[in-house]
């Protein structure tokens, strides 16, 4: 029980991520079809879809195990409070970016995903430290929204860029370039939105504040690891101008410490921040 719903909220981070990610692939970049037919790829877009049908349905059991309810309770669940409702909101973007994923990418499909992935990223705020966010609770959302977002296109992207470099030779210079201008676009974002959700989480705290809370003291490590991604993506855009393509180690290494930092991020949501 301790573990399941961080467990939940990461199923739903990673789903998101690369729904995201390949909507913005596909729809974006479709000059450059990297990843049309890679069987890695498509075995990823898989996990991703059912990672999508899981998440909101034990959010939804787990829900029902904290308020002890009946399953014929649930229906009331859902209509009558803000939880329900949230849930809704999430689990059909969910629902309908599942169905999307494994297919064929077209233009319509893409967009398709890419609507329905940005109403998850959307959604998630209903359920997270956002809803709780009386003061701001329109900007929080968005915040919270953006970080997704922009998360899902940069790290998501980058990791169907890796799947679809397996069993064959180093991703072309001109594969690269094509990518790098949404993670050049995309970085921004996710620092931007992440010091707004940071100050809507921690507020006037300072830093003895902080680390007194397992929420300050995982926010710190988040942080540190975020920086250590953008100080590697820096590098590989310095390499791509130098006319160089980013090597497969640095790319792998840098979509490994982006799990950890998802992996810190859904166990922090269930924490209650300082000072709250």
């Amino acid at each position: 029980m301790e573990f399941a719903a961080p467990l939940a909220r990461l199923l739903l981070y990673v789903g998101a991520t690369l729904a995201i990610g390949r909507a913005t692939q596909a729809f974006f970049e479709s000059d450059v079809d990297v990843l049309g037919g890679r069987r890695s790829v498509r075995v990823a877009l898989w996990c991703g879809a059912i990672a999508l049908l899981i998440a909101p349905l034990l959010l939804l059991r787990l829900q029902q195990q904290a308020l002890e309810l009946l399953t014929a309770e649930l229906p009331g669940l859902l209509r009558e409070t803000n939880w329900g409702r949230g849930w809704l909101q999430l689990a059909i973007p969910c629902a309908l970016s599942a169905i999307l994923l494994p297919l064929p990418s077209t233009r319509t499909t893409s967009l398709l995903l890419l609507m329905t992935a940005l109403g998850v990223a959307t959604a998630m705020g209903g359920l997270g430290h956002a809803a709780a966010d009386e003061q701001w609770p329109l900007a929080s959302r968005v915040f919270d929204a953006m970080h997704v977002a922009g998360v899902g296109a940069w790290i998501g992207g980058l990791l169907l860029m890796v799947l679809a470099s397996v069993g064959r030779a180093e991703p072309s210079g001109s594969e690269w370039r094509v990518f790098s201008r949404t993670a050049t676009v995309m970085a921004p974002v996710v620092i931007l939105s992440g010091v707004g959700s940071a100050w809507r989480r921690v507020g006037t705290s300072g830093p003895a504040e902080m680390l007194a809370t397992d929420y300050g003291r995982l926010l710190v490590v988040k942080v540190a690891l975020a920086l250590v991604v953008l100080a590697m993506g820096a590098t590989q855009r310095q390499r791509l101008s130098a006319g160089s393509a980013p090597t497969r180690r640095a790319v792998v290494s840098e979509v490994l410490i982006a799990a950890i930092v998802l992996t810190v991020t859904a166990w922090m949501t269930g924490m209650e921040p300082p000072g709250s």
